[in-house]
């Protein structure tokens, strides 16, 4: 059986600044496979050795750690540019031991979308309960509302727990207390869709169009509820609808960036947000000025250093 080269130090260095140089600049990696998951497997190996036999390897270690928390940082992006599915097929030849957090960056983003969500789905909770409570307490709520709107709670707590077939029922309650009102068409459109009920959804979707009487006040309501539900490409096919006859929607923009944000497109997010902080400065939105300021700052503490910032308008 052939030996095993064994590198030398300097060598496993040089694959050090090689593997930092390449996660520093993530992007070009693409077409490039898994090969620097391979090249982080060499290191982790060679480092070990070298460890074992007396040697004084922390500051290596130290330097190769600060970039695999760069690569953790970046796992969306390393797993569209090389795909969840290389990745998994490589993996299961590699069968690497679970403590290479690298080789299962695909679950760390599956984790992180969830947890998104998660909090997306807590966060409208919280409100809904907030108003609840206020309607109830501060407003007292005739019985008739009250049914209402604990009906289109339930629909919305369901939505966030991907129950469609709970969202479904709970909406066509609320729409039997006051069917003059469209937002659970909406949902219950959504939901009806969801479960392969075509013509329902056809017909939800139909009453609801005619209750808001302009289209672009639909448009967003449905792009909203998508989102809610974690549909991003339908909440983005919406918006789109609304942007190519108004393209200084701010209601639309702004929807638009969250989505962008829930699905970790830092780039996408801050052409977004620039575009909405200069059409809000020129129709003098004071109150959404020093938010969208806010979301690029935050957006940029997100992008890798080797990446240049977006300039304003996307250019």
């Amino acid at each position: 059986m052939e030996q095993k080269r064994i590198p030398e130090l300097d060598e496993v260095r040089q694959w050090i600044e090689s593997y930092v140089k390449r996660v520093a600049n993530i992007r070009d990696e693409k077409g490039k496979g898994v090969d620097l998951l391979k090249l982080r497997d060499a290191i982790e190996e060679w480092l070990r050795f070298y460890e074992s036999q007396g040697a004084s390897v922390e500051p290596e270690w130290i330097r190769v750690r600060n970039f695999d928390a760069l690569l953790e940082k970046n796992a969306a992006l390393f797993l569209k540019i090389v795909g969840k599915k290389t990745l998994k097929e490589e993996r299961e030849k590699v069968a690497p031991p679970e403590d290479r957090f690298f080789w299962w960056l695909d679950k760390k983003v599956e984790e992180e979308r969830k947890k998104r969500l998660k909090r997306v789905a807590t966060t409208l909770g919280v409100v809904v309960l907030i108003l609840v409570v206020l309607y109830l307490f501060v407003f007292r709520l005739p019985p008739a509302e009250e049914h209402y709107l604990s009906a289109l709670t339930a629909a919305e707590q369901a939505l966030g727990e991907r129950n469609w077939e709970k969202v479904l029922a709970s909406s066509e309650e609320a729409i039997a207390v006051f069917p003059e009102r469209p937002t659970p068409y909406v949902i219950a459109a959504i939901a009806a869709e969801r479960l392969g009920k075509e013509e329902e959804a056809k017909h939800f979707r139909e009453r609801a169009r005619i209750l808001y009487g302009k289209n672009e006040d639909f448009l967003l309501e449905e792009a909203g509820w998508y989102f809610r539900g974690g549909i991003f490409d339908q909440a983005k096919t919406r918006i789109a609808q609304i942007l190519a006859q108004d393209p200084e929607n701010l209601t639309a923009l702004n929807l638009l960036g969250s989505i962008y944000e829930a699905e970790d497109n830092v780039i996408e997010a801050l052409k977004v947000y620039q575009l909405v902080l200069e059409i809000a400065e020129k129709k003098n939105e004071i109150t959404l000025i020093p938010v969208a300021k806010m979301k690029i700052g935050m957006l940029q503490l997100r992008l890798p250093l080797s990446l240049p910032l977006p300039s304003p308008g996307g250019e």
